[in-house]
């Protein structure tokens, strides 16, 4: 393994110039170290909360974009700016690679970012045979502990109601990312996950990037409000099952559902520690 590698996947960033955590200091650190291949450098962001790239929570890529020169194409289903490349274009599994073709995204970007919170990890694997990008990082949900691999099912309808049902547990995005080629590398807890493509990390030895168990610390976080409704805890899906069973989401739906209850329903933590959180995450919450 790498030792910037190895570093990256210790070290706590402090909060970026422009991002909502300190995403901004892992993606310097990672382009320290992999070249981009892109003239000028290329980035893609979806969804993106703003109209302009200093707007809302902070974007992965405004730094990028702002302070060094890259090229983006920004996505999202209510926001539109033709100015800065951003456009608004509803996202599910079944349409983002025609989206990314339409405008012209290189099958090579540099840097992907999905944060849809909600079918994050089917928009991942849907990209991933088709764009092969250096870096990706996709939004993970904290609640649920490093045992459990889930997600929410492939709905293109769904969305965030402001409680913890979204998105998929960090076990999951790595099993995803595993399937394609990619190995995860970094976390900033409570946002987002970080994988490089395994030729970019190849240093000759057996092991490439740390073991999964390495962050442990950013999951089982109970940050956000339980799911509003109980029923909505059958829209997840246990994701090992489901590519065992060869997509059976009746399956993967019956083992994800007792395991998911506690981590989806039950009561939040101490505003204490949940003010302690956010402080952390530079008072922005999720």
């Amino acid at each position: 393994m790498h030792e910037w590698i190895r570093d990256l996947a210790t070290r706590r960033f402090p909060k970026g110039v422009r991002s909502q955590g300190g995403q901004d200091w892992i993606l310097a650190e990672i382009f320290r170290h992999v070249p981009t291949v892109n003239a000028p450098p290329f980035c893609v962001e979806f969804g993106f909360d703003a109209a302009t790239l200093d707007g809302g929570t902070g974007a992965n890529v405004a730094a990028l974009v702002l302070d060094h020169g890259w090229q983006a194409l920004l996505l999202d289903r209510s926001h539109e700016n033709p100015a800065i490349n951003l456009r608004r274009e509803f996202l599910h599994a079944g349409n983002i690679v025609a989206v990314f073709a339409k405008w012209a995204v290189p099958t090579q970007p540099d840097y992907i970012s999905i944060d849809v919170d909600s079918t994050d990890l089917w928009l991942f694997r849907a990209l991933l045979p088709h764009y092969r990008a250096a870096v990706y990082s996709v939004e993970y949900n904290c609640h649920f502990p490093l045992e459990l691999s889930v997600t929410r099912g492939d709905d293109a309808d769904a969305c965030w109601r402001g409680d913890r049902g979204y998105g998929a547990s960090l076990t999951a995005l790595a099993a995803v990312a595993r399937e394609h080629g990619y190995s995860l590398v970094a976390v900033e807890p409570m946002l987002d996950a970080f994988f490089i493509r395994d030729d970019l990390l190849d240093d000759g030895s057996l092991e490439r990037a740390p073991p999964l168990e390495t962050w442990r610390f950013a999951t089982d976080l109970r940050i956000h409000a339980p799911v509003q409704r109980r029923r909505h805890v059958g829209s997840w899906l246990d994701y090992d099952v489901w590519r065992a069973s060869g997509g059976t989401v009746s399956a993967a739906r019956r083992a994800a559902r007792a395991a998911c209850l506690p981590y989806l329903c039950e009561p939040a933590q101490p505003p204490w520690l949940t003010r302690t959180w956010r402080h952390i995450m530079g008072r922005k919450g999720h």
